[in-house]
């Protein structure tokens, strides 16, 4: 049983009837045009009040092996979900929930039940394609408190970290991000290495060779071999020859910037208030002037001279040097250049004052110069960009956030100087400018609007055309038109990152994602390993890796897993289709 009315839940309900032993039934409110995205589909609708006991029973959740609640309300989708349980005690239930610290809280005290994030799960994602712009799919690592083989060990913990203080059990983030990476073997680096040598270059998992997970032991990558390799995020970089290229490359791009430096100086200048620059000008003519005429009066050298101008001009007047018993005119013109310096410094000050009031108020309003270099520019901070960020920010990524309206968190996240704010609408030319893009590391456009997203990645290719482009774009037609437009700019649905997540949770609690290559499609799914460890009861599982002892390790096989340990492994999907030779009763048991 789906509960939601949004795209999700018609996404959700798409990969849920295209896989074998499922019937599916979606309860929402009416609405004709939920209704005519359902029709295609083998599903039926039931129109009625979601948060309702009656509602549930004509929806049949006392047969149901699952219920799954999608809405964008919290606080709903807890509520239908215990009403389903109060009427169905052994129902499995999946809950959508933004807030993640609810979310473990709830997954550690109510049986059967997986909690998932769209903002957190999708952000990894973005993450990971921002940083590294041939990553198609990442996720975090373990990301939930429940690491022992069972509910009680689960509790000691949670007890012992109580006794001493200690709430990082349920942190809003908690463990490593991976990745995985399509690249040519020339461009990882790994050319003419066998797949073991070339792991241990790379440190991470190669998961598949041009398509196939099958890859023989003792061939030799080919330079142009696409190879898929897992690992974590911060490894997940160019080869050495590459990042060789990148920093010649680099040191060109510094000189062009320099130069561009310089006539955006000169231009500046030409821009300056006129008022000022007369007075500038006129004081220039002055001093210099007065210490031509004062060397030549005087007797005095150049650099004796330019001193008494300038003690004369600040009106500072030392007394070592005088014009007494020079004549007339060289007091006259003194006096002069006192009167001239009051004038003039007079009005420097009032500029200068003007000037640091207007930074100031700038600054309070989020509007300044960015001069971080390296950084990576966030445009939008709902609920996906917090995600980001705090992703970002455990990756220890310099950030910089532009939105319109920042929440207060944001605000308080930069005065602790965690972030950079700026307080503006990053499709504007002006508020671009400001966040220096010439230097930035990757910008991830993820504000509400698909247009707006796309506005503001052509504006960030104007400034800076090698630099990553990570976009949100809910619409697939859109994001289709887009990828073929405009090949640099990587677009992703937070709805497509997560509905497949979220239809695998029915069946499988372990479910992590799912990924595609060659011809099949894998869940990424993790297992919980006890005091024997044992492999995935599913045919043909591929490991990635194992959590233990709060670190990651990446494992070739599964005889390489230890009691304990959280393993994290892909699991073919066609086995699981229509007319395959899976039994539908053995599929629950495949994660869990």
């Amino acid at each position: 049983m789906v509960v939601g009315g949004d795209e999700l839940a018609v996404r959700v309900c798409e990969e849920l009837v295209a896989t074998q032993g499922h019937r599916v039934s979606l309860l929402w409110m009416h609405d004709a045009e939920l209704a005519a995205k359902l029709e295609p589909l083998d599903c039926e609708y039931v129109p009625h009040r979601a948060n309702d006991y009656d509602a549930l029973r004509i929806a049949g959740v006392e047969a149901a092996a699952s219920i799954m609640t999608l809405s964008d309300d919290d606080r709903l989708n807890l509520q239908v979900a215990l009403k389903a349980r109060d009427i169905n005690p052994n129902i499995r239930v999946v809950l959508r929930q933004f807030n993640q610290v609810l979310g473990r809280k709830l997954e550690a005290n109510l049986p059967n039940c997986s909690v998932l994030s769209l903002a957190s799960h999708s952000a990894a994602t973005f993450v990971g394609t921002a940083l590294d712009p041939s990553c198609f799919y990442a996720l975090e690592f373990p990301g939930t408190i429940r690491q022992a083989a069972s509910a009680e060990r689960d509790l000691h913990a949670l007890l012992t970290n109580a006794r001493y203080g200690v709430d990082h059990a349920f942190d809003q983030h908690s463990g490593v991000q991976l990745g995985f990476s399509e690249r040519r073997a020339a461009d990882f680096g790994i050319a003419d290495l066998t797949p073991r040598d070339a792991q241990q270059r790379l440190g991470a998992r190669v998961v598949a060779l041009n398509g196939s997970p099958v890859i023989p032991a003792d061939r030799a990558f080919a330079p142009d071999d696409a190879v898929i390799a897992f690992a974590l995020i911060d490894r997940l970089e160019a080869s050495t020859a590459a990042r060789g290229a990148v920093g010649v490359e680099r040191r060109k791009r510094r000189a062009r910037r320099f130069a561009v430096n310089v006539r955006k100086r000169l231009r500046s200048l030409r821009a300056m208030d006129p008022i000022l620059a007369r007075i500038i000008g006129a004081a220039l003519t002055v001093f210099v002037g007065a210490v031509a005429y004062f060397a030549y009066a005087l007797h005095n050298d150049p650099l004796t001279a330019f001193y008494f101008v300038a003690t004369t001009f600040t009106t500072t007047g030392y007394g070592d040097i005088t014009p007494l018993g020079r004549g007339g005119f060289p007091m006259f013109l003194a006096n002069f250049v006192m009167f001239a310096g009051v004038a003039a410094s007079g009005i420097f000050i009032a500029f200068a004052t003007a000037a640091l009031t207007r930074a100031q108020f700038n600054a309070i309003q989020g509007l300044r110069q960015i001069r971080t270099r390296g950084h990576v520019l966030v445009c939008g901070s709902g609920n996906v960009g917090t995600s980001v960020i705090h992703y970002l920010r455990a990756l220890h990524q310099h950030v910089v956030v532009v939105d319109a309206n920042p929440d207060p968190a944001l605000v308080e996240m930069s005065r602790r100087r965690h972030i950079e704010l700026l307080t503006g609408d990053a499709t504007r030319d002006a508020t671009l400018d400001l966040c220096n893009v010439a230097n930035a590391r990757a910008v991830v456009a993820l504000t509400d609007s698909d247009t707006a997203n796309l506005e503001v990645a052509l504006g960030v290719r104007a400034r800076n055309a090698r630099i990553s482009i990570v976009m949100r774009v809910q619409d697939d037609a859109f994001a289709g038109s887009i990828a073929r437009q405009f090949e640099a700019i990587r677009t992703y649905s937070t709805t497509a990152l997560a509905a497949p997540a979220f239809a695998m949770l029915s069946r499988f609690p372990g479910t992590r994602g799912r990924i595609a290559f060659g011809d099949d499609s894998y869940n990424v799914g993790v297992r919980l390993q006890g005091e024997v460890p044992q492999p995935p009861p599913a045919e043909d599982c591929i490991p990635l890796g194992v959590w233990r002892k709060g670190e990651f390790h990446h494992i070739d096989s599964f005889e390489e897993m230890e009691p304990f340990d959280r393993l994290l492994f892909l699991v073919p999907l066609s086995q699981f289709k229509p007319g395959s030779r899976k039994d539908p009763d053995a599929i629950a048991a495949v994660i869990t």
